[in-house]
């Protein structure tokens, strides 16, 4: 693929950052997280002509911009720096548009795809469920087909969806449901008779990202909301993006965990402490700074490597490779964060100071998406 060229990526992340400093400062950051807010206008803002930020993740043809899986990562690690609540929420209409992409008709495709480009809309990816998390063999969910004159005019669905980013704010959704051939793909719209969301989740971190669940009581879908023309395809195109997805979950931790330790280092260059600053001494550098800024670059360019590896188009799905990534800078992110907390002494074990919150948001990069543990799994086979 061949993405963005330089000068329009630098002034997307340009423009990212500059919404960021007008609208995201450190204390309305704080506001937000203290009352566990999801900030819906800005969101929408976000993904309107005033940002168009979602265009990023639309293939041209589509109205959108084309960005590579490079051009995605660079925007990830910017949009974690600012905050991954709502790095989440924008990644969350990428994901749930996922099973379009890998298993929609040309028609649904463009259809689909064009309204999230022009529109605006947001999506959520219903896979998740209390007992089918990582294993989405086992999920509950059933999609039963409803018959006239002996065709097939439409299904009825029913379960229940647990963890869903965009859960109650999304005007579109992705849901799994098993059908007589296996797991597949329906695409629901917000306001369909006996689909609704519970109260959002009371969460660690990511506070300003909308997490609830999703129920679904005898919901009824035209033929039409079958994702592609086959029943049962729904794991196999859930798979194919695994390599991409958990990429941009690796830019995460690599963008909150690089937030945090650079607040730690411009604290370390003015805090004093036996005559002269932190930044000068190296029990504190080489304990708390220069290990994690290596793990982080370490991150990044196993990050990059496997990002240009899948705008080439020639290796597959490269889902081992995401996974080694979604490890390494996960697990570097979260670490950098708890040493910018321990950096900052008191301070930064204060709601005032930023890096207590980012070490609660980033800690969620190595759960979503596959835990680190499954990453293990993903890597050993």
């Amino acid at each position: 693929m061949h993405g963005l060229d330089t000068e329009t990526l630098e002034m997307t992340l340009a423009a990212i950052s500059d919404f960021a400093e007008r609208e995201f400062t450190d204390e309305r950051l704080i506001e937000l997280d203290e009352a566990d807010e999801y900030p819906a206008d800005l969101i929408r803002r976000m993904c309107s002509e005033e940002l168009g930020i979602q265009l990023l993740f639309i293939a041209e043809e589509h109205d959108g911009m084309g960005g590579s899986a490079y051009d995605v990562y660079r925007v990830c690690e910017r949009m974690a720096r600012i905050d991954l609540g709502v790095a989440t929420s924008v990644l969350a209409t990428f994901l749930g548009s996922d099973p379009i992409l890998m298993g929609g008709t040309p028609e649904q495709q463009h259809h689909w795809m064009s309204r999230i480009a022009n529109e605006g809309l947001l999506m959520a990816y219903g896979a998740t469920e209390a007992e089918a998390g990582s294993d989405l063999g086992s999920l509950k969910t059933v999609a039963v087909p409803v018959a006239e004159d002996g065709e097939v005019v439409g299904y009825r669905i029913t379960g229940q969806k647990q963890w869903i980013s965009n859960g109650a704010v999304a005007d579109l959704y992705s849901i799994l449901a098993n059908t007589e051939k296996g797991p597949t793909w329906f695409i629901l719209e917000k306001g369909v008779e006996g689909f609704s969301a519970a109260a959002p989740e009371h969460k660690h971190g990511i506070r300003l990202s909308n997490t609830a669940a999703l129920y679904l009581d005898d919901v009824f879908v035209g033929a039409d909301a079958l994702v592609g023309t086959e029943l049962g395809q729904g794991l196999v195109q859930a798979q194919q993006v695994f390599g991409y997805t958990r990429l941009m979950v690796a830019a995460f931790g690599l963008g909150g965990g690089w937030e945090a330790l650079d607040r730690a280092i411009a604290y370390s260059k003015e805090r004093i402490q036996a005559g002269g600053p932190l930044s000068e001494k190296q029990g504190y550098t080489h304990k708390l700074i220069v290990p994690h800024a290596l793990r982080l670059e370490a991150g990044r360019a196993y990050i990059e490597e496997t990002a240009e590896r899948i705008d080439e188009g020639t290796h597959g799905h490269l889902n081992t490779e995401g996974a080694i990534a979604k490890y390494i800078a996960t697990e570097a992110g979260n670490d950098a964060a708890d040493a910018a907390i321990q950096a900052l002494g008191g301070y930064g074990y204060t709601h005032d100071y930023m890096v207590e919150k980012i070490k609660r948001d980033v800690r969620i990069t190595t759960i979503y998406e596959g835990t680190s543990e499954i990453m293990e799994m993903t890597i050993a086979r």
